[in-house]
């Protein structure tokens, strides 16, 4: 299926065409509260100790700002109710929040109908996958593809082709509708499809608009649609099917809070992921291994950019969230001495003990 080809090719282009450009090789790592953050290729010692900080101090001020209303709403509760046993955990701030839904209607109720468009009616009845049997009965280019949703919590799809008079009687466009199952799962699994300064169409929310394809999520749903031809009528109508889906998907566009942790970043290059296996088949190219991922935790990163201000130039920043401070500590002690095995040299930055290696050395070690 040619929709799915893209996906991995455009990351690939973005990760291979950024790193390229990049002057230096640091890794620096810090765990903190429940979070495990830090930068991969960082061009200078200075700008990753900067970003580090950076994350540090948003982490902070989003626990702080967190804890002081949960102690409110503590004393709130142990005059009103009685009820002492609720204590504030100062390992979760509202990062950690998951996202309201209001939505949720099967994939096939969002299919937009014949009398709903213009002129695209469906060229065929919608058919169905669930997590078991997704894309079996297709040739799909890259075998990871059923997998990776399945890794953000894929629950059902559902798919149908368009096909308009003006253009004859041949279907030319696929539409596919995943229930994801929360909006973190469906921006994760977008956020993959997405590139840095992709161009943008609002149909409801942003969706991205590349070649013969569009993408976008909203709600617990992620939409994506393939033209089988390029021609500006058939993107037209891409637009207007993915409005009547937009429109019945009642929730608002949202943001991942998580998000919010990361420096100011390449719009377009964030990503969110769930487990090390995805970060590895979405990115080839990062050092010495990755900071152990179990369950309940979940990562986000983009890439920040430096030099001039049209530079091209740029580096990671992540954020890995865990359920505990114990869990975070845990993996984080793991992944220290997974970067500092085989006398690799290291420093300890002295403001906070964050971990600061040149890859480039350590790999002539």
């Amino acid at each position: 299926m040619r929709i799915q080809s893209v996906l991995l090719c455009c990351i690939a282009i973005v990760m291979l065409s950024s790193c390229q450009q990049e002057k230096g090789n640091y890794t620096s790592v810090y765990q903190e509260h429940a979070y495990i953050f830090g930068v991969w290729k960082a061009p200078s010692v200075k700008i990753a100790k900067g970003a580090i900080a950076n994350v540090s101090v948003n982490i902070r001020s989003e626990s702080s700002s967190d804890i002081s209303q949960d102690q409110k709403t503590q004393e709130q509760i142990d005059t009103e109710d009685n009820r002492s046993e609720i204590q504030p955990n100062p390992d979760l701030g509202s990062s950690f929040e998951t996202l309201p839904i209001i939505t949720t209607a099967i994939p096939e109720e969002l299919l937009p109908k014949d009398d709903e468009t213009t002129d695209w009616i469906r060229s065929r009845q919608p058919s169905t996958y669930n997590p078991q049997n997704i894309y079996l009965d297709r040739y799909v280019p890259i075998e990871i593809y059923p997998e990776m949703y399945r890794k953000y919590g894929f629950q059902s799809q559902a798919e149908t082709e368009y096909q308009s008079p003006k253009f004859g009687s041949n279907p030319l466009i696929l539409l596919e509708i995943f229930d994801m199952g929360t909006p973190e799962n469906a921006y994760g699994i977008y956020s993959l499809n997405s590139y840095p300064l992709p161009k943008f169409e609002w149909v409801g929310c942003k969706a991205i608009v590349s070649g013969k394809n569009l993408w976008f999520w909203k709600g617990k749903y992620f939409i994506q649609m393939e033209g089988y031809e390029i021609a500006p009528g058939i993107r037209e109508g891409m637009v207007e099917l993915a409005k009547v889906v937009a429109k019945k998907i009642q929730d608002p566009p949202q943001k991942i809070p998580m998000l919010e942790l990361l420096p100011q970043y390449i719009d377009g290059s964030d990503r969110l992921f769930t487990s090390n296996w995805v970060l590895e088949q979405v990115n080839k190219t990062l050092p010495n291994g990755l900071p152990l991922m179990g369950d309940g935790s979940v990562g986000v990163l983009a890439r920040t950019k430096y030099g001039l201000k049209n530079s091209r130039n740029s580096y990671i920043v992540f954020v890995l969230r865990y359920a505990t401070t114990a869990d975070a500590k845990s993996a984080y002690l793991a992944y220290q001495d997974a970067l500092t095995s085989g006398n690799v040299t290291f420093e300890k930055v002295s403001q906070n003990g964050a971990i600061l290696i040149d890859e480039t050395i350590a790999e002539q070690q």
